[in-house]
């Protein structure tokens, strides 16, 4: 399962040389962190964006993610960097019986680097969370990850 993700990545890599432009509408990858997953981005215009993860936790749980996330330029620093911030709920499932199913809002904060001439962009993030159900507790959230702007 690993060698396909991998082969899907270098060719996403290769092309995106090929195919250069700003983001400003859908893109898809690797977040590599707590949780590990898929990240799809959509970009409603040059500031907001809503960002979509779909990923699995060491600790044995599947997690959903939605976000509402703002972006500004970062203080005097060149327009590929991006800091951002927002809002927004999540959903773990657990993979065994051993654990509830939670439900939680989270506030992700992070900045993001637009790698020129590529189609792009790698970020970082920490989400602080609060679980909501069935208990109520705080957890983190956070990683690393890379979009492809497909389009």
């Amino acid at each position: 399962m690993l060698r396909p993700f991998l082969i899907l990545l270098a060719t996403l890599f290769c092309v995106s040389f090929a195919s250069a432009k700003d983001r400003d509408g859908f893109g898809l990858g690797p977040y590599l962190g707590e949780p590990t997953g898929l990240n799809m981005q959509f970009f409603w215009d040059k500031s907001s964006a809503v960002d979509i993860n779909a990923a699995w936790s060491w600790n044995e749980w599947t997690l959903l993610s939605a976000d509402f996330q703002m972006y500004d330029y970062f203080m005097d620093m060149p327009m590929e960097w991006k800091w951002f911030y927002g809002g927004g709920v999540y959903m773990s499932l657990a993979n065994d019986g051993n654990e509830d199913n939670t439900v939680g809002v989270r506030v992700p904060l992070g900045m993001k680097y637009h790698i020129r001439p590529t189609i792009m962009d790698v970020w970082l993030e920490v989400a602080p969370a609060l679980e909501l159900a069935p208990a109520t507790r705080g957890r983190f959230q956070g990683g690393i990850g890379l979009t492809f702007w497909l389009w």
